[in-house]
């Protein structure tokens, strides 16, 4: 004899078939009418446009029956003025972020222990370098700075103590800090890319060349030669550079010749061709003025 509770667990199991059954059926014959319904407005569209007399939209729209539902409780509601404009800042600032992070290569993440990571990607002369990362954490109305992987030549907790130091307000001097941050690194890495590409390119022709102070007291010599009369002049030139510079400070170039009786309207001429330094990077400085 089978047990009472199968036999209830059979009759609902079929009854919960049958509803199912059933309610597939209604679904079918909805989408038959919206389809019916579908095809009839398509009839009348096709007709109107080769007839010429296009009616207005409205007359076109599906019967309520076969229409879906609408959920009245779940109206959209329009954001107000306020909630617009601030879309709008907030737009504006992802903007402003994504084009700094372009032309700079920096961007910043939420790290653990509640730090923010500021990295830096920076591209020089069309190669890229990095990342290097800058950890700070914020504290109510303090800028904490936690550790840095950034060169040695940047000098990172000097630019913390004078943007943050005697600030009352941290949080209005982070962005001019992380520039400062970002112009000393590619500074750096500008200059030091310059010596490495001017030694390479002109292995044979420089001599005595020193990059000292991070880059930023180059010197070396080069010599020429006058095919005309064969002589031979070594020319100096030394420069400073500002630790967040790419190129030298302005009348800090030195240039002497050896031997020292060249004349002194090839002196003179020389030396105007050197002033290229102060614009060009030092291979293309080089080629141009030589």
């Amino acid at each position: 004899m089978a047990d009472f509770g199968d036999i209830l667990m059979d009759f609902d199991a079929k009854s919960q078939k049958e509803k199912n059954f059933e309610k597939l059926k209604q679904d079918v014959k909805s989408l038959k009418r919206k389809r019916d319904a579908m095809l009839d407005r398509e009839i009348r569209i096709r007709n109107d446009l080769n007839s010429g007399n296009i009616q207005n939209a409205a007359t076109y729209k599906l019967p309520l029956a076969v229409r879906p539902p609408q959920n009245l409780s779940h109206r959209q509601v329009l954001p107000s003025d306020a909630e617009l404009q601030r879309l709008r800042n907030i737009a504006k600032a992802k903007q402003k972020l994504q084009a700094h992070a372009l032309c700079h290569g920096v961007t910043s993440l939420r790290g653990e222990d509640n730090e923010t990571k500021f990295v830096f990607d920076p591209y020089v002369g069309g190669k890229p370098f990095g990342p290097f990362v800058l950890r700070m954490r914020f504290l109510r109305t303090q800028a904490v700075l936690r550790g840095h992987t950034l060169p040695h030549a940047v000098p990172t907790r000097s630019l913390y103590r004078e943007y943050f130091e005697d600030a009352e307000d941290h949080s209005e001097q982070v962005a001019p800090f992380i520039r400062s941050v970002a112009k000393h690194l590619r500074a750096f890495l500008s200059r030091k890319q310059q010596c490495d590409q001017l030694r390479e390119s002109f292995a044979e022709d420089i001599q005595d060349f020193q990059a000292a102070n991070q880059c930023t007291a180059i010197s070396f010599s080069i010599c020429l030669k006058d095919e005309d009369n064969k002589e031979q002049i070594t020319i100096s030139i030394a420069m400073i550079y500002d630790i967040d510079g790419e190129r030298p400070k302005p009348e800090s170039l030195k240039v002497s010749f050896d031997p020292p009786n060249t004349t002194e309207d090839d002196m003179e001429s020389l030396k105007e061709q050197c002033l290229v330094f102060y614009n060009k990077r030092l291979t293309e400085a080089v080629i141009e003025a030589f």
